[in-house]
Order: C-alpha cells, then structure tokens, then sequence
C-alpha cells in the first residue's frame, strides 16, 4: 500500500488547497489536506512563499505534511543513494542525533588509521603512490565529509539536474525551478558550500565583469553555477526577471567565464528596461562568444533601446 515505503511522499511547493487520501483494499485509510499559507510558507532569502517546499508522507501511521530542510544534513542518499532525497526538518534531526550517538563515526576510523600508519616504524611503512597522497589530502581538506559521501551528494546531484533538465525541455519550467533548487540545496551539504556562499557574497558588493580570460574564484566540488545559469533562464520564462537577476549574478560571481550566465545577466537586466546596465553586460557575453548570433542580435537590440531611451529623455 501507498505510505508503507518510506519513499512513498508527495513533494509540493506554492499548492493550496491540497487533498491527499490513501485507500486499503478499496477504502479510504487516511485523508489530509494542505495549503502552502496555512503552513506557514514565507520568503526565505530569494525564494518567495510559494518555492517554499513541502512533503506529505505517512510517518506513524499518520498522513502529514512538513516543511523541507534547506539546508537538510545529507539523508539516505547521502549515503551512496542513486538520486536526490528531499529531508524534512524533522529527519535532519533525527539524522543529527543518530551522528552524534553513533559509536565510531567512519571518519574517525579513518582518522586513527592514519596515525597508525604514521606510527609505524620506517622499515614497516608502505610506499604511497602520488594517487593515494591526493585522497589523503582530500580527507584532510575537508574532514567533516569523507570521500565517499561528497562522492554520493555529487551523484545526487546530478540526477536530481538531468530531471530539472527534462521539465525545462518540456516547457514546465515552475517545475524546473523546483528541480534545480533542489539541487542547489543538496550541494549546500557540500564542505565548500561556505566557501561559495562567501564568493557570491562578495561579489554582490563589488559587480564582477564577465571575461573569458577570468579565472574561477574557487574549485566546487559541484558546479552551481551551471544550475545557477539553468534556474535563471526557468525566471526569465516565467517573468520573473529579478530573480532571474540574482540567479545570473550568483553564476558569474562563481565562474566568470561561463557565457550562459552572462547572457542571461543581459537578458535580465534587458527585461527590467535597465537598458544602460544590459549593454555592457551583453558585450560581456558577446566578447566571450563573438560569433554567437544570439547574444549578437541580442546586444544589438538592446543598444537600440538605450538609443530610444536616451533620446527621449533629450526631448523630455
């Protein structure tokens, strides 16, 4: 029966007036309506009430409705998991307290390995290849993660950003937000989500130009800005040109070079009427990829609406 797999659940976000029921042998079992206001959804940084997301599952026999985790701390799939699983509030700190009870975390086993290796006497010690050094020092960079598990997160990833690639394609692009944020809050339980945060922080305050000479401000693990880039254009088909904006900017600030992002930066700033700030961005993009007739025409185009702009405000 539907709810006895602990993957049966029905993700929403933006829904009112949701009913879900559940039946046995042809009766109704449990029954549960939702709405996204009545459960508190609000604006969440550049996610408004309705991206807020939600998951009605059976827990306890019960039908229920919970808030998901933005920042979930890495559930099932974590784990090496084929695809993304969403964690509500309530599993990441089920999740939290099972780590902190857990006798032996594999990261302190590995820990202790190595210092045994080290205590060996010289004539014991094995000879290390240049491939075992480098995963050495990846566990010693990011030693709140093993391998395996920012491995498992990566795969996740990328499953959960083929699907938000096929509802884009599909021309379901509300869907495609969803799928792409998503994926944006399975790589905020990477080790170098921090790292990121501060970059496209950093940029917000101080405009990054667009250069395909620029050389990416960090290494991800995952690359945002792709998904950044992809959300972006899913905002701009939506009408939803600020975040669109936000989205753009928060790509280029992670790879400046990556001409997806710059165009739609443009394309942005096109739609808004800012027309003084799209055609340097669009020259950005177009300096990128000169034989691109896309980003060409769109240039063009907006160098036309300054023109008219400009002379309007001559004759006003």
């Amino acid at each position: 029966f539907w709810g006895e797999d602990k993957d049966d659940r029905i993700l929403h976000a933006g829904v009112s007036n949701l009913c879900v029921s559940t039946y046995r042998d042809g009766y109704l079992d449990l029954t549960t309506k939702a709405d996204y206001k009545a459960l508190g959804a609000k604006k969440v940084g550049n996610a408004s009430p309705e991206e807020m997301q939600f998951v009605t599952s059976v827990v306890n026999g019960e039908l229920i409705t919970e808030k998901v985790a933005r920042n979930g701390g890495g559930g099932p799939s974590s784990h090496g998991g084929s695809s993304a699983r969403v964690m509500t509030e309530r599993e990441v700190e089920e999740e939290r307290k099972r780590k902190e009870n857990a006798p032996c975390p594999e990261n302190l086993i590995r820990f202790i390995d190595v210092n045994e290796q080290k205590q060996k006497p010289d004539n014991e010690k094995e000879t290390k290849t240049s491939g075992e050094d480098a995963v050495e020092e990846v566990e010693e960079i990011y030693s709140s993660m093993t391998k395996d598990e920012i491995d498992a997160i990566v795969r996740d990833c990328d499953a959960q950003k083929a699907k938000a690639n096929e509802s884009f394609v599909a021309g379901e692009y509300a869907q495609a937000v969803l799928l792409y944020s998503l994926v944006l809050d399975r790589c905020a339980e990477l080790p170098d989500s921090n790292e990121a945060a501060e970059v496209m922080s950093s940029a917000a305050k101080n405009s990054v130009v667009p250069s395909s000479d620029a050389i990416p401000p960090m290494k991800q693990l995952f690359p945002r800005h792709v998904i950044l880039s992809n959300r972006s254009a899913c905002f701009l088909k939506l009408g939803e040109h600020e975040k669109a904006l936000k989205d753009a900017e928060d790509a280029v600030a992670l790879d400046p070079a990556y001409v997806k992002a710059a165009f739609r930066k443009g394309l942005a700033l096109h739609a808004m009427s800012r027309y003084q700030e799209a055609v340097p961005a669009l020259g950005a993009a177009h300096k990128i990829e000169p034989r691109n007739k896309q980003i060409k025409q769109a240039l063009q185009f907006a160098e036309v609406r300054l023109q008219q702009e400009m002379r309007k405000r001559m004759e006003g």
